[in-house]
C-alpha cells in the first residue's frame, strides 16, 4: 500500500488547560469563553428542529490533529461548524463552509466515505431530506446528497458507519423512527458502491426493521470476530415486536438476528446506546437508556450472551434517558458512564471495580439539570483528558472542560486503517499494564445522534508505559506493540503499511536507516518495498516527502527529520530531481 494513502495529520500532545490538574472543580463549563456560541431550539413538537434532540460531533475536519466541533439544532437552521484553533479554542466557519441551512437537523456523523483521507459529514433530518457533504479541505464542503443517493426524507434519527461486507468501503445505517401514524419509512442500510454512490440494501439483508420506531443504531463487534455487528435501539420497545435487535454479522454483510440468543432485547423505550468494556473483561458491554422504569446495563459474558445487571450496578437512573457514553474522565483506568436525561439531572456513574456504581455528577459539575438529549466526548485542548459537549433543549451548547484527568497519566492512539477505511472504523484496541487489560473500539456514530472523537483514549493511572498494546483491524489483521510510553499520542499503522520498515507499528528513526539504504540503491523490491511510498518501483524524493510526514508523527522525535539520504545514483526519472 502506498504511503500517500495513509497521510494522517501531525498529532499534537501539547499540554494546556485553564485550570490546574486536580482542581477543586473537575469540570468547568467554558463554551462561550472558547468561542462556541451555539443555542439549541426549545422543545417544539409541532415544528422547527427535531423535538427529540439535536446531535453534536467531534471530528478532525481539517486534518490538523485536533478535534473540531459540529452541531445542529439552531432555530434558524445554521449548522455549527467550529474549527479548533489549537488548545481547545474555536472559530465558527459556517459562513464560508458552503453548508446549507438544515432547519430540521436531527443528528450528525463523520466518516471518510470516499477514502481520500478526510472526514465527510452526514446529517439526518426530521421529516426532511437528509444531507451528505463531501469534505473538500480547508473547511469547504460540497453537497453530494443526490449523487450519493442518501437523501431519504423520513423521520431521521441516529446514523452509524461501518464496513459491513469487508470491502474496506464504509457503509451507512440510518435510523428512521417509524411506527407512528402515517409514518412507514423503513430504516436504511446503505451499502457503499466504492464510486461515490450507495445502494439501500436494508430490506434484502433483513435489517431494515420497517415497522420499528428505531431511534439509534450502533455498529459494534460484540463477539470480537473482526466484523461489524449491528445493534438497533427501538422506542416503545416494551412490546416484544418492537424490542431492541442485535444482528450478528455472518461475514460478507449477511446478518442473523441473535437478539434472543444474546439476551439483548432490553425491552425498553430505547433512546441511547453506550458500548464499552466497563468491567474490563475484554468484552464490550451495552447500556441503553429508557423511560422512568429504568435504564438497562447488559454485561457481555464473553460467550455470546449478555447479563442484565442494571439493578446490581444501580444505574437505572429512573428518568427519561437519551444519549449515554463511557469515558475515563479522571484517567484512573476505569471508565465512567455519562447519561443525558430530559426530566432529572444528568447522571455520571463512577465504577472502580466494586458494585454498585455511584452517581458523581453533582460533585464533578456535569449534572446538567436542563432537558439534555445529546452528548459527545473528545480531548479538545490536547492535555490528555476527555472533555464533554452536552446539548440541552432551549440552552446554549455546554462545553465541559476537564481539569481532573491531568493529575494522572494517559495514552492515546491515532490508528490508521487499511484500504479505503482510512480511519480504522471498527478496529479494536487492547492495552495492558501488568495483569490489567482495557479495551476500546473505534466508532463512527455513537451515543445518540452524535459522535465522539476517533483518537482512542486510555487512562493509565500512574503507569509510565503500556506494557502491551494489541490492535485488531476489521478483517482480522493485527499487531502487538510493547513498552509504549504514556502521556503520548501514538500513531499505529496496519501490518502491511509502507514506511514501517522494521514492523514495529510506527515510523521512527530506526525505519530511516532502512529507508536511507534503499534510497542509496534506488531499489524498491524485497525489504525495500516499505520505502516505496508511491508504488512506482523506485525510492526517490517523492517517497521521502511521504516518509517525512509519517516520521514527524513519532512522539520521541524532538528534532527535525534528517535530510534525504545522499546517494550516487543518477537522476531519477520519476521525480526529475538529482538525488
Amino acid at each position: 500500500m502506498a504511503l500517500c494513502a495513509l497521510l494522517l495529520p501531525l498529532i499534537s500532545t501539547s499540554l494546556s488547560g485553564r485550570a490546574s490538574a486536580g482542581s477543586a472543580v473537575p469540570f468547568t463549563e467554558e463554551a462561550g469563553a472558547r468561542g462556541v456560541t451555539h443555542w439549541i431550539a426549545p422543545l417544539d413538537p409541532f415544528g422547527g428542529p427535531d423535538p427529540l434532540g439535536a446531535g453534536v460531533a467531534f471530528a478532525d475536519l481539517d486534518s490538523d490533529g485536533d478535534p473540531d466541533l459540529i452541531a445542529v439544532g439552531r432555530t434558524d437552521g445554521v449548522v455549527g461548524i467550529y474549527e479548533n484553533l489549537a488548545g481547545g479554542f474555536f472559530a465558527h466557519r459556517a459562513a464560508t463552509a458552503g453548508i446549507p441551512l438544515i432547519p430540521d437537523g436531527s443528528g450528525v456523523t463523520a466518516a471518510d466515505y470516499d477514502g481520500d483521507g478526510d472526514l465527510d459529514l452526514f446529517f439526518t433530518s426530521h421529516f426532511a431530506p437528509n444531507l451528505f457533504l463531501r469534505n473538500d479541505g480547508a473547511f469547504q464542503f460540497t453537497d453530494v446528497t443526490a449523487e450519493a443517493g442518501l437523501g431519504d426524507a423520513g423521520p431521521g434519527m441516529g446514523s452509524a458507519w461501518g464496513d459491513v461486507n469487508g470491502d474496506t468501503w464504509l457503509d451507512l445505517f440510518v435510523a428512521n423512527r417509524t411506527n407512528l401514524p402515517i409514518v412507514t419509512d423503513p430504516n436504511r442500510m446503505y451499502i457503499n458502491n466504492g464510486d461515490g454512490t450507495f445502494t439501500d440494501a436494508g430490506e434484502s439483508l433483513g435489517i431494515d426493521r420497517a415497522n420499528d420506531p428505531t431511534l439509534v443504531a450502533a455498529f459494534l463487534d460484540y463477539d470480537r470476530d473482526s466484523d461489524a455487528d449491528l445493534y438497533l435501539g427501538n422506542d416503545k420497545g416494551t412490546s416484544p415486536a418492537l424490542q431492541n435487535h442485535m444482528f450478528q454479522n455472518q461475514g460478507g454483510g449477511a446478518f442473523l438476528d441473535v437478539t434472543e440468543a444474546t439476551g439483548t432485547a432490553a425491552n425498553v423505550h430505547c433512546m441511547g446506546i453506550a458500548a464499552g468494556d466497563w468491567t474490563r473483561n475484554g468484552w464490550q458491554d451495552i447500556y441503553v437508556t429508557n423511560i422512568p422504569v429504568g435504564n438497562v446495563l447488559l454485561l457481555n459474558q464473553g460467550d455470546g450472551t449478555f447479563l442484565d445487571f442494571s439493578h446490581g450496578a444501580a444505574v437505572e437512573s429512573f428518568g427519561i434517558g437519551w444519549a449515554t457514553l463511557f469515558l475515563d474522565y479522571d484517567n484512573d483506568g476505569w471508565e465512567e458512564l455519562y447519561v443525558c436525561d430530559s426530566v432529572v439531572p444528568n447522571r455520571f456513574y463512577d465504577y472502580d471495580g466494586s458494585w454498585p456504581a455511584t452517581d458523581i455528577g453533582p460533585q464533578v459539575a456535569v449534572a446538567d439539570p436542563s432537558a439534555s438529549f445529546c452528548a459527545a466526548t473528545a480531548d479538545i485542548d490536547g492535555d490528555g483528558d476527555l472533555d464533554l459537549a452536552v446539548m440541552s433543549a432551549g440552552q446554549p451548547l455546554r462545553l465541559y472542560v476537564n481539569q481532573e484527568g491531568q493529575a494522572r497519566r494517559w495514552i492515546r492512539f491515532a490508528v490508521s486503517g487499511d484500504g479505503h477505511n482510512r480511519f480504522a472504523i471498527g478496529a479494536q484496541l487492547d492495552v495492558r499494564v501488568g495483569e490489567v487489560w482495557q479495551m476500546r473500539e473505534i466508532f463512527a456514530g455513537s451515543n445518540y445522534k452524535s459522535q465522539n472523537e476517533m483518537i482512542v483514549h486510555f487512562g493509565m493511572g500512574d503507569a509510565l508505559a503500556a506494557d502491551e498494546v494489541r490492535v485488531t483491524w476489521p478483517g482480522g489483521a493485527s499487531r502487538t506493540l510493547e513498552d509504549l510510553a504514556t502521556n503520548e499520542t501514538w500513531p499505529i499503522l496496519p501490518p502491511d503499511v509502507a514506511g514501517d520498515c522494521d514492523g514495529d507499528g510506527d515510523v521512527d528513526l530506526l525505519d530511516y536507516t532502512v529507508f536511507a539504504a534503499c534510497a542509496a540503491s534506488g531499489d524498491a523490491a524485497g525489504s525495500c518495498a516499505c520505502a516505496d511510498g508511491d508504488d512506482d518501483e523506485d525510492v526517490d524524493l517523492i517517497d521521502w516527502s511521504m516518509f517525512q510526514v509519517l516520521l514527524s508523527w513519532h512522539p520521541s522525535l524532538t528534532a527535525s527529520p534528517p535530510a534525504f539520504p545522499t546517494t550516487s545514483r543518477a537522476e531519477n526519472a520519476d521525480s526529475g530531481v538529482d538525488s
